[in-house]
């Protein structure tokens, strides 16, 4: 309160607390504060005090806010809790906080992605301080406490009504039954699910703050069997809401089964019960609510009806109960007149009532308006009133109801029994009602308060006592701590002549009324010994206040005695007994073998001491310590469901309705009792690392603890504010505040220095830059000055040289002009002469031409003539020759053969013309060939397509075929599990007498044997690697196909089950790379000498089923840790430098030193084992890529959901380290060349999520470059690593909600394929393709059998 802008809290009437700042150091005996609030609607406010006691409380520091455990807060107050949760719920949307050993879970109204098989598998097996806080991490540390120290374990699940404690529990019994083994103890789960159905539509009804609230509670013992599998489960109900049988107040609803009845009563099997709406029945109509908002009453009928067929109830007997239910409804409105007697002997509700339970209907009308008494030996049957007769029906209905709720869990007890084996021990999840206080309270409020005042008694002392246990364990020496007891008021209630005690005498009394009873309440705990937790309202005489230790709850008396006794008349059970039905006379016999009621007393006509022992409240006290018992023999762990509004609507903080329930709850307390001793604690490492600016001397890591103890006195003078442990230093509430306002006072005189040595230095660097500058000005400037007067020199010397020029060019250019007037005028007049001499030659040129050419045309004209002449006499000498030869006999005969010449000329024409017109038909017919093909070829492209969507619908068939096998496999592996029992008991002296087929049985199963198991049931890793490469695979694979020879296809169905059935048990029974050695051998060489067989696709389809159980290779935990604890990086900053280790939930137990920290180095060493074991085995390079693309998705995929459920991972410094270890892995598979396979390519999801860790986050542009780097991470799990992002040090800063939002915008515009889980899913199976091979031909005499497997008779059948 000395440091002005420290951060206080101020009550305020509509956020219940609000933060404010000093504006002004507090000093002792001021009367007020000044304050400015943080939400800046009021600058300043004076805080008022009368005295130091009235202070404010302080803030914490801002390196606390949103802590994953409470009790890690400095200051450990009611606004410091309500804020952090807050904080939690709205900013990062985290509904789970630990508050030490309790688990605060608020109901976000919503469907968070958070729950899937994947977070299952993330926390199974983890340390409760090394994870988030989650449902699932409270059942983990209950399940590995069971199995490490064989204690029965008990999680306490309690909250208000809507709060969510159902909902936690049916997680945590979903989380136990995932990792409680096999598939056949899921059944166990379903049917514990399947009788949810059941037990809300008996024991939950409508009320004015839940519509589905839970009116009784309930106490579950899972058990487990030696191995750690679920092998049964009881339940056990407490204080079921009878009174709501037959009265509701306003607003509220019975029970739901009877308005599922009644909106079922037009179905054709509910007709004979007569039903009708909800609104004609007195026992559902007095609360006016017949229906619920988005509920349907006839659906809800059918899944209890299912749910009852899930748990063996027959049809019949479910209609048994429904006529029973129906009955309850009609005795209702069986009218009672004013004198006690039935108001019509043929009253049609009580005939139908009589006819519903097949009793007598006029002993049942005559027996509720009688009470039979005995009198001088004699019995004798006195009317009763009105009143005592209505009451006698209710009591008779509500009995009635309280039988048959009781028969219900009984059958179902019997459904969730153990089948087989023996039950080792149990993890028990009790949902029970939490506090509650309403505007009227009556006799439930005040068992279902005093309940919980037991439990809160237990839960204080427990927490008192891991308090003391974790003092011892660090050896400190301590005094007793003081808490709040609240023993005191449970003595009240439960103690001698306390109110139980007088409630039952008051109900032995003939006239015993409330209001006497309520009188002795005055005058035993006002008058005579005032009780500190009694009190009597101002303003009436018949009710009574009790201070609990949530709050001060006021009770009406009336109606606590008729609640109490609940009873009814002999004559009426006896009435019941004698019933048609025989679930009816089940119901009422029972009650005679049972040594105490469960639902009330019977009264016959003379009342026993005995019976009088059997109220409610006695009974409720017997089941309650029973449960007390229970709980204080086992290890309790607690889950808090806080409801955070009453309107339903999704994270929406309402907190009044939250420091309320924080209040009844015990949360609180917690804080309280933590308080009172040394609530901060931390590691010599953490504090050293934290405040080693603090410490003086030589700040060497290997002496942390004594240099802490040497400075810690000068820190803090007051040596009762810490105390020094073994490997813890603890502190009081409020100096970790100190050490942090001392350490941010260092830093800020450092920071100081820092800045007055880096100003001088600042100061010295601009001095000398000036100085600089001024000495370049001068030199520039004298530079200007000189080239400026050479410009001068150098312009008057270039115009001398123009004028020069210029005059020049003017004398020359008039030169010019004169010598070219000259030519022009001498061109001119030569050109006149020469025309007149070219026009004359020209003339005579024509001339002369025209005269050579008439002389040429005439010799011409002469040598024609003289041509033709000759020419005439010639062919006149030449017909004279030719008419002499016309007439000779030769010349005929030469003109014949010319015509036959002819004639063979025209046949060939002919022929050519044919020829050609059939070249051009052939053409025609080759473009028309052309023409087909190519249609052809297209018919050809189309009928590709059609085969290859064939092919694609061939292989979808083929896949599915496959998946049928692949059930089933899992069916035949079920119901053959016997062999492998039969394994261990076999005898070699029997093999001689076995027929054949027997014979391959006992050699499979001799082999399976000796290459897995051990005589005590242990993997034998070193006789199976040294067998020779695939000689169990080949053994195997020979049985087989003999098997096959003979025809008998259901003994190789059964060898190749037996195989698979062993090898998921060697994965099942070890962890680790040394069973996966073994197995992933001999499945990929059985398989492949099987995928080179063509013959019975049947008989291998049992082995197919292997490869995904082969494939989820049981990788070892520490694989994990070692790629994200912290290592040694060489090279940084000269040297190897070790990584802080981040500080761990407070109040967590230390880790156990049993062995080396899990480094690279060992994961390498087992990676490479198993490359180095497979290619022992021959396997194909591509069979190996492929195991190995499988490992390292699986180890890749655990690594990122232990980050993102690991706020100490997710920092700069942690993603340094994470990347060096990646780059390890990813050095090593390039090394073995096992990047083909995709090997690598699996590590970029967490490769992007450490680049994440440390690329910036503030600005606009850092979120873009974010969004586009990280494509292999989905939305969610951007947002959750930037949500956990926490910094290390001071030179890192958290992550602000506006850049988350900003970055959630820009994931809304990126269109991914992700799934919305946010988590990996680890149990997804990469398809394995197996290479061709051609097949090897392999003799029995061919292999080299050991004679230690005793199998050498194979060589003889």
């Amino acid at each position: 309160y000395t440091r002005t802008g420290a951060g206080v809290w101020i009550p305020d009437p509509d956020a219940v607390w609000v933060s404010a700042q000093l504006l002004q150091d507090y000093s002792p005996g001021e009367n007020h504060l000044l304050l400015q609030l943080s939400n800046g609607k009021v600058r300043h406010l004076h805080y008022p005090l009368d005295s130091p006691s009235d202070l404010p409380p302080l803030g914490n520091p801002d390196i606390l806010e949103g802590e994953n455990d409470l009790t890690a807060l400095s200051f450990l107050h009611e606004p410091a809790v309500l804020h952090n949760l807050r904080v939690r719920f709205l900013d990062y949307s985290s509904i789970y906080t630990y508050c030490g050993i309790v688990l605060v879970a608020i109901n976000p109204y919503d469907q968070l992605p958070i729950y899937g098989e994947e977070v299952i598998d993330a926390y199974s097996g983890q340390d409760m301080a090394d994870m988030e806080p989650h449902i699932f991490s409270v059942a983990e540390e209950a399940y590995r406490t069971m199995t490490r120290q064989e204690k029965n374990q008990s999680i306490i699940i309690s909250g208000e009504s809507g709060s969510g404690k159902t909902v936690s529990a049916k997680f945590t019994m979903r989380y136990f039954a995932v990792v409680g083994g096999a598939a056949q103890q899921t059944s166990v789960e379903e049917r514990v699910l399947s009788s949810n159905p059941i037990m809300e539509s008996i024991g939950n009804a409508k009320t004015i703050r839940n519509d589905n609230s839970s009116r009784f509670g309930k106490y579950i013992e899972i058990g487990f069997g030696r191995k750690g599998d679920i092998i049964g489960a009881n339940m056990r109900t407490y204080l079921l809401e009878k009174s709501r049988v037959v009265f509701q107040a306003s607003a509220e609803r019975n029970y739901h089964i009877f308005y599922q009845l009644c909106a079922s009563r037009e179905l054709p099997e509910m007709r004979s019960l007569k039903l009708d709406a909800p609104e004609n029945f007195r026992y559902t109509n007095q609360g006016g609510e017949m229906q619920i908002p988005g509920t349907d009453d006839l659906s809800d009928l059918e899944r209890t009806r299912s749910a009852f067929t899930i748990l063996g109830v027959q049809p019949d007997q479910q209609m048994e109960l429904f006529r029973i239910l129906s009955a309850i409804l009609h005795l209702g409105n069986v009218n009672i007149q004013a004198s006690g007697r039935s108001s019509e002997r043929n009253d049609h509700s009580l005939a139908v009532f009589s006819k519903l339970l097949g009793v007598e209907g006029p002993q049942m009308a005559h027996w509720l308006c009688h009470r039979r008494l005995a009198v001088g030996g004699e019995m004798l049957a006195k009317p009763m009133s009105g009143r005592q007769a209505v009451e006698a029906r209710d009591a008779l209905a509500k009995h009635i109801y309280g039988q048959l709720f009781t028969w219900t869990v009984q059958r179902l007890n019997s459904a969730l029994r153990a089948q087989r084996g023996h039950v080792k021990s149990f993890i028990g999840v009790l949902d029970i009602y939490g506090f509650e206080t309403f505007d009227q309270n009556s006799f439930e409020q005040f068992c279902i308060n005093y309940a919980n005042e037991k439990l809160q008694q237990q839960f204080n002392r427990h927490v008192f006592h891991l308090e003391q246990e974790e003092y011892v364990r660090e050896e400190l020496a301590w005094s007793r701590i003081e808490f709040s007891d609240n023993q005191q008021c449970i003595n009240l209630i439960e103690g001698q002549l306390g109110l139980f005690d007088l409630l039952d005498e008051e109900c032995r009394m003939p006239k015993g009324s409330d209001e006497s009873w309520v009188q002795k309440l005055y005058d035993q705990h006002l008058t005579s010994k005032p009780h500190p937790h009694f009190q009597k309202p101002r303003m009436s005489n018949s009710a009574f206040i009790v201070l609990h230790f949530a709050d001060v709850v006021k009770y009406e008396c009336d109606g606590f005695l008729d609640k109490n006794r609940d009873t009814v008349f002999e004559e009426l059970v006896n009435i019941l007994k004698a019933s048609q039905s025989e679930l009816v006379a089940e119901l009422f016999q029972q009650q005679e073998n049972a040594p105490s009621l469960a639902n009330g007393g019977v009264r016959p006509g003379k009342r026993a001491t005995r019976e009088h022992k059997l109220t409610v409240g006695f009974q409720f006290r017997q089941s309650l310590q029973m449960l007390m018992d229970t709980l204080n023999s086992t290890t309790p762990h607690y889950v808090r469901c806080i409801k955070p509004n009453d309107f339903k609507e999704p994270f929406v903080f309402d907190p009044k309705r939250t420091v309320q329930q924080l209040r009844a709850c015990g949360v609180l307390e917690t804080i309280r009792i933590s308080a009172a001793g040394y609530p901060s604690r931390w590691t010599y490492e953490e504090f050293f690392s934290r405040y080693r600016i603090l410490l003086r001397g030589l700040r060497s890591p290997e002496q942390v603890q004594s240099l802490c103890k040497q400075n810690l006195p000068q820190l803090i003078p007051d040596p009762d504010q810490y105390c020094f442990g073994k490997t813890k230093v603890f502190f009081r509430a409020g100096q970790v505040a100190l050490l942090e306002r001392l350490r941010a006072e260092r830093l800020h005189v450092a920071a100081l220095i820092i800045q007055s040595r880096v100003r001088g230095w600042l100061a010295r660097i601009r001095y000398a830059r000036i100085l600089w500058a001024m000495v370049t000005i001068q030199r520039y400037c004298r530079g200007a000055l000189a080239r400026r007067l050479a410009l001068t020199l150098r312009y008057t010397k270039a115009a001398l040289v123009i004028q020069k020029t210029y005059r020049m060019v003017v004398v020359r250019q008039l030169f010019l002009v004169i010598r070219q007037a000259t030519i022009t005028i001498q061109a001119f007049t030569r050109g006149t002469l020469l025309v007149a001499e070219r026009a004359a030659v020209l003339l005579q040129a024509r001339v002369r031409g025209w005269l050579a050419r008439e002389a040429y045309r005439r010799v011409r004209a002469a040598v024609v003539l003289m041509q033709c002449c000759v020419r005439r006499r010639a062919a006149k000498r030449e017909l004279m020759k030719l008419k002499t030869e016309a007439r000779s006999v030769e010349r005929y005969r030469e003109l014949n053969k010319g015509m036959e010449v002819k004639l063979m000329q025209l046949q060939l024409r002919a022929d050519q013309q044919e020829l050609h017109a059939l070249q051009r038909e052939r053409d025609s017919l080759f473009q028309e060939r052309d023409e087909l093909s190519d249609r052809f070829l297209k018919q050809e492209k189309k009928q590709e397509a059609l085969r290859a969507e064939l092919d694609e619908e061939r292989r979808k068939y083929q896949g599915l075929l496959r998946e049928f096998a692949r059930l089933e496999q899992r069916y035949d592996n079920l119901r053959d599990m016997s062999l492998l029992t039969e394994v261990h008991n076999y005898n070699p002296s029997y093999r001689n007498s076995e027929i054949v087929p027997q014979k391959y049985s006992l050699a499979v199963n001799t082999i399976l044997v000796v290459f897995f198991f051990s005589p005590n049931d242990n993997i034998r890793v070193d006789s199976a690697v040294s067998l020779p490469p695939g000689l169990p695979a080949s053994v195997i694979f020979l049985c087989v196909r003999q098997a096959d020879c003979s025809g008998d296809q259901t003994r190789a169905r059964s060898l190749c089950s037996a195989a698979v059935t062993a090898m998921k048990a060697a994965l099942k029974v070890t962890s680790g790379f040394e069973p996966a050695r073994c197995t992933i051998c001999l499945t990929y060489n059985a398989k492949g000498q099987y995928h080179s067989t063509e013959d019975d696709t049947d008989t291998i389809a049992a082995f197919l089923s292997a490869a995904p159980v082969v494939s989820r290779l049981s990788i070892p935990l520490y694989s994990v840790p070692a790629l994200l604890e912290a290592e040694t990086i060489p090279g940084l900053c000269g040297s190897a430098v070790k990584l802080g280790t981040s500080r761990k939930r407070a109040g967590s137990d230390p880790r156990t030193v049993g062995g080396d920290a899990p480094t690279m180095a060992s994961v390498l060493r087992e990676l490479g084992a198993l490359h180095t074991a497979l290619s022992h085995q021959a396997l194909p390079p591509t069979l190996i890529e492929q195991a190995f693309h499988q490992l390292t998705y699986l180890i890749s995929a655990s690594a990122l959901n232990s980050l993102l459920l690991r706020k100490d991972m997710c920092s700069w410094s942690r993603g340094m380290q994470i990347r060096y270890n990646v780059s390890i892995l990813e050095e090593w598979l390039r090394s073995r060349s096992l990047q083909a396979g995709g090997a690598v390519a699996t590590l970029e999801p967490l490769i992007q999520a450490v680049q994440l860790l440390q690329a910036g986050k503030k600005t606009e542009a850092d979120a873009r470059a974010l969004v586009q780097t990280c494509t292999a991470l989905s939305s969610q799990q951007i947002v959750k690593i930037l949500t956990l992002y926490t910094p290390h040090s001071d030179l890192d800063e958290r992550v602000t909600l506006n850049f988350i939002r900003s970055v959630q915008g820009l994931l809304k515009q990126r269109s991914d394929g992700h799934p919305p889980q946010i988590l990996m899913d680890v149990r997804r199976v990469f398809p394995v393709t197996f290479p061709y091979l051609p097949p090897t031909v392999v003799h029995a005499e061919q292999l080299v059998i050991p004679d230690s497997l005793k199998i050498s008779f194979l060589r003889k059948a």
